[in-house]
């Protein structure tokens, strides 16, 4: 069984999805609504997995040093089966707030035979196949409820899913969950340019390069923060043109890599 079960033994029962930070987001779920969600792997990830998964394209049987992988707000991305599946991830670690969007992902990936597990502390826990699901508020995670430290965290646009007001404890709280020596691979959008309200408009809510260094580059356990890539969406994802309409008149994902001091 998963090191991720040995959690805290608080009592504390999992948030209430009628409340009013997940109400509107388990309203898109249950409507279906859910636009942000690709059916394949993350381009970004593909390209850039090599900066947070060792030998990740190598043809080996096996890796000498598989790494834990966190994937914040993770809903029911089909990144996280490719984590699991790889030779170089040991086990891969999704949080949700909403089940629904957690139940559909073990539906639809049955080989990682994921089931529920009892848990004493304020998460719901699904345990697969190097792979756990927990259902309950980021924003409460410590090191104790995700059953120790990750060498890498793939950030697929969770701070821009976000409050911006809540930016500061997003990053307070991955510093706690990242070993040193760990690396986060980021990818953010940027509302480039539109109207004043179209691009402080969201979620996704713009988070431009400054913010990025602004939150990242000010933490003394921060080695380094490097803009590996930005995409033009309206080039290369025709179903980004749907933001025109709320004022955006060009928007761009960006992609960085965070490296952890030692």
């Amino acid at each position: 069984m998963s090191s991720a079960l040995a959690a805290s033994d608080s009592k504390v029962k999992p948030k209430d999805e009628s409340s009013e930070v997940l109400n509107s987001w388990k309203s898109r779920w249950n409507d279906n609504a859910i636009g942000w969600h690709i059916p394949d792997v993350h381009e970004s990830l593909l390209k850039h997995g090599h900066q947070i998964i060792p030998q990740f394209t190598s043809k080996e049987e096996t890796c000498s040093n598989p790494v834990r992988v966190f994937v914040p707000l993770c809903g029911k991305t089909v990144d996280m089966a490719f984590l699991a599946r790889h030779k170089s991830v040991s086990e891969v670690v999704g949080i949700d707030g909403i089940k629904k969007a957690l139940e559909e992902f073990s539906s639809e990936n049955p080989d990682l035979g994921l089931a529920e597990k009892e848990s004493s502390d304020a998460y719901e826990r699904l345990v697969g196949k190097n792979i756990l699901l927990l259902k309950g508020d980021f924003f409460e995670l410590n090191e104790a409820s995700v059953g120790g430290l990750f060498d890498s965290v793939w950030d697929r646009a969770s701070i821009v899913a976000i409050d911006p007001s809540l930016r500061e404890d997003y990053v307070r709280v991955t510093k706690g969950l990242v070993k040193p020596g760990g690396t986060l691979l980021v990818s953010t959008f940027e509302r480039r340019t539109g109207t004043e309200q179209g691009i402080k408009g969201g979620p996704p809510f713009s988070v431009p390069e400054s913010e990025v260094r602004r939150l990242y580059e000010s933490q003394d356990w921060v080695e380094s923060v490097e803009l590996l890539e930005e995409i033009n969406q309206y080039e290369t994802s025709p179903a980004s043109k749907k933001f025109e309409s709320q004022g955006v008149t060009s928007l761009f994902e960006l992609v960085f890599v965070i490296k952890v001091k030692a």
